[in-house]
């Protein structure tokens, strides 16, 4: 196929853009600079745990965060968009529930209805995860996609002791994902995670050369500079990665799964960077490791219920 053929044929296999529109640029920008601004980058235990996020939940919903994928006059924010506004949103690991309200409004009309919070049940092997389930106002959506759902009260269930910053519920029963609304969540939920990577790549990064060992910066060893050059080479492939599966909707799992995968990778690097320190609960590394491997389980289980 030509480069006018593809050009012609932007819905081809072969045509692929790997930028962002309008939509997703603005929308990663705002939401990085709101991050930024709330935390000033901050270690992410000093703000996680506590019971007042950085980040209202009444500050997203005035700049209408919550509602930007929403489809108007059949325009609206791309899953590539909507991947790049999910990353810069895990960057802060914000205990908020921006992305799975944004998801729900986007995928379900019962949910477009509710001017709060809206999540929905992930299917898990023994049940589902609700994320941001212990809030309270927060309802779920039964269905996501092109088939008829409500919303409804968070079930009972046990709070998820995994994911501290999802702050989730498990209970029995998951939300029922058309398979293109559970590649769109899969893609999201995996750039999430990409964020806090490359949050903790930047907090190594930092901390190499701030901390000494031998009179000199630990960042000037060798194995430590392979290690964060590692660390820099998996943030790369796993964008790359969620580039693509945005692109080709039959790869979606296939590349949230291998992005978080490198993800997890970029974590354990983190950690052996900082030494001892880097298993402290205070450093707070865990909490986007916490969420990777949470997001792992989910995105294998929807891609089984799903092909």
């Amino acid at each position: 196929m030509t480069i006018v053929e593809q050009k012609q044929n932007p819905k081809s296999r072969y045509a692929m853009t790997t930028l962002p529109n309008e939509y997703g640029v603005i929308g990663a920008e705002g939401i990085g600079d709101l991050v930024k601004r709330a935390t000033s980058h901050a270690p992410i235990a000093t703000y996680v745990e506590e019971s007042e996020p950085p980040i209202s939940w009444a500050a997203i919903a005035e700049a209408g965060w919550d509602l930007a994928g929403i489809v108007e006059d059949d325009t609206c924010a791309s899953t590539r968009d909507l991947v790049a506004i999910a990353k810069a949103w895990g960057y802060g690991s914000i205990p908020q529930p921006l992305l799975p309200s944004l998801l729900a409004k986007r995928l379900s009309a019962a949910a477009r209805e509710v001017d709060g919070p809206v999540t929905f049940a992930l299917p898990l092997g023994d049940g589902a995860l609700v994320p941001f389930g212990a809030l309270d106002g927060i309802v779920v959506a039964s269905a996501l996609g092109d088939i008829e759902g409500e919303v409804t009260e968070v079930p009972t269930g046990d709070v998820d002791g995994l994911d501290l910053v999802g702050r989730g519920v498990h209970t029995a029963v998951a939300t029922t994902f058309t398979t293109e609304a559970a590649r769109e969540v899969a893609l999201v939920l995996a750039a999430e995670v990409l964020g806090g990577a490359e949050r903790l790549l930047a907090d190594s990064l930092t901390f190499v050369i701030e901390r000494e060992q031998f009179g000199r910066p630990v960042g000037s060893f060798q194995a430590v500079k392979h290690n964060l050059a590692t660390a820099t080479v998996n943030v790369e492939a796993a964008d790359t990665a969620l580039i693509w599966g945005s692109q080709q909707d039959t790869n979606a799992f296939r590349g949230a799964l291998f992005a978080v995968d490198q993800c997890i990778d970029v974590a354990e690097i983190a950690v052996h960077v900082h030494g001892g320190l880097g298993f402290t609960w205070e450093v707070g590394l865990h909490f986007p490791l916490r969420k990777m491997l949470s997001v792992r389980r989910i995105i294998d289980r929807l891609e089984r219920d799903h092909t």
